[in-house]
């Protein structure tokens, strides 16, 4: 589903964390199978990090240039 730059200005920080603790779980789950010698298992978990990462870049592009919201600051300094 593709949402328009007006829908993606008003994503919530959580549904963006969201997407990032996904991605975490995917990267965990593509070095296991890596690991193991599973490559034919990584290769959807790898499509779902690609979706997952290009939403995002979108969200990132549909952004008005230099704004940073306080909560925006909080999420990337989360480790």
């Amino acid at each position: 589903m593709q949402q328009s730059p007006q829908q993606m200005l008003s994503i919530t920080t959580e549904q963006i964390q969201k997407y990032l603790e996904e991605n975490k779980q995917l990267i965990m789950a593509i070095l296991e199978n890596q690991n193991k010698g599973n490559v034919s298992e990584c290769a959807s978990y790898q499509a779902q990090l690609q979706q997952n990462l290009m939403y995002l870049a979108r969200i990132a592009d549909a952004q008005p240039q230099g704004t940073t919201m306080p909560s925006q600051v909080k999420l990337l300094n989360k480790t």
